[in-house]
This record gives C-alpha cells, sequence and structure tokens, in this order.
C-alpha cells in the first residue's frame, strides 16, 4: 500500500479512504467534506486529535461482505461508514459506523478521558499513530475478527475502528486495528448471579489485531460506557 500523503482534495480524500479500507468495494455513494474534530473518544490520543482538521469520508448504503462469512451470508444492517483523516499527513484517525436507531441497552463509547484511565488501570497504553499505512485494510482486520475474534461485526449495531500503535504489560509497541463491536447480543455470564449484570456492561466487545501478522491478539468488554 502506498504511503501516507498530504489530502489537497475531496478526491484525494476518497481515494485514500478507500485504500486504507476496501469500503468502496461496497458502495458507489461516496462523499467527503473538510472538519474540525470533536469530541473524539480515542484513549491516549484523544487530546491530540481535538480540534485538529480533517477529513470525513462518509460511504452510505454499506451491506458488509466478508471473505470468510458463510457463502451467500447477507448483513442484516445498511451502515453508513465515517473514516477520518488527518488533511495534513493523511493518515487514518478513526472509523464509525453509528447506530442510530432505539436500543434501551445500548450506550455510546466512553468518552477518551475515561477509556484512558480504565486501560492504563490494565496496563494497556496507545502510544500513538503509526508512521506507515496498514498491511490489512479495514475490511481485512474485520475477517480476522469474524474468524479469531470475540464477536461478530455482522451482530454489531455500531462499529468503531482505531489503527494505532499499541503496548500491553511492557511489550515491545506494534501497530494495531482495535476494533470495538457495540450493540452485539449481550454475552452470557457464568455464576448463580450472572444474569443480574446489565445486559448494556455485556453487548459490546473491543478486540485488537496485530497489523503484522494478521492475529488476533485478544479481546475485552473494557472499557465500559
Amino acid at each position: 500500500m502506498a504511503g501516507y500523503h498530504p489530502l489537497a482534495s475531496e478526491a484525494e480524500a476518497i481515494e485514500q479512504a478507500s485504500h486504507l479500507t476496501e469500503l468502496d468495494t461496497l458502495t458507489q455513494t461516496i462523499a467527503a467534506r473538510q472538519l474540525i474534530i470533536r469530541d473524539d473518544r480515542t484513549p491516549f490520543l484523544w487530546r491530540q486529535f481535538e480540534g485538529k482538521p480533517c477529513w470525513e469520508v462518509n460511504f452510505d448504503g454499506v451491506s458488509l461482505r466478508l471473505r470468510s462469512a458463510i457463502s451467500g451470508f447477507r448483513d442484516k444492517y445498511v451502515r453508513r461508514f465515517s473514516v477520518l483523516l488527518d488533511g495534513t499527513t493523511g493518515q487514518l484517525i478513526r472509523i464509525v459506523s453509528p447506530f442510530e436507531g432505539q436500543d434501551p441497552d445500548f450506550r455510546p463509547q466512553p468518552s477518551g478521558a475515561a477509556a484512558e484511565a480504565q486501560l492504563r488501570g490494565q496496563d494497556e497504553i496507545y502510544e500513538g499513530l503509526p508512521p506507515h499505512p496498514p498491511r490489512l485494510t479495514f475490511l481485512a482486520a474485520l475477517d480476522v475478527e469474524l474468524t479469531q475474534g470475540i464477536g461478530s461485526p455482522f451482530l454489531a449495531k455500531e462499529i468503531y475502528a482505531s489503527y494505532v500503535t499499541h503496548s500491553r504489560a511492557g511489550a515491545s509497541p506494534r501497530a494495531v486495528w482495535v476494533i470495538t463491536l457495540n450493540g452485539l447480543p449481550p454475552m452470557p455470564v457464568d455464576g448463580p448471579f450472572g444474569d443480574t449484570v446489565p445486559a448494556w456492561q455485556r453487548n459490546h466487545m473491543r478486540n485488537v489485531v496485530d497489523d503484522a501478522t494478521g492475529r488476533n491478539l485478544f479481546g475485552t468488554n473494557s472499557p465500559q460506557p
């Protein structure tokens, strides 16, 4: 995949977002606009993103198709994916497919500060944005999550993804895809009081995919909303 570069036009932003995600293979309804980032929720990185000019590339009318899915399987959701790119560097900031329906058990992503505090307590850090584009496209990383991760992208009402430099428990930093599936069917909880755990604490999963190896490193329902 070609390296990062400044994005001078709508056409360049769409081309970059398409290269990074492959979402252009699932829809022809694509548009881009310039905006200023507000209320970013990426743990550890939200401060540097807040107020930054960027390109938002929207892919509308997307029904997911993944290579490892059962033949003929159809995504029951029609989704919008918004891809945010740093206009100066062309780096990927985040990908969001928001949930716009009604679900009493659905909770939005926690604030960047709240998520950061939870992850620090688990010795997990996002150290920054990798200097080079990912080897895996977003759809390829979703496919890894489908086959190796916890939770199915097809069952998620909302999908939130970042490509970051990540470390855990003192391990060497590595480039990873962090993909959160929100609005999943609630995960079962073992034990005599498992059914007392609220559904909103059990209906989301964050998987971390190693970009170099294509291996799902771990899945967790932290951070909590």
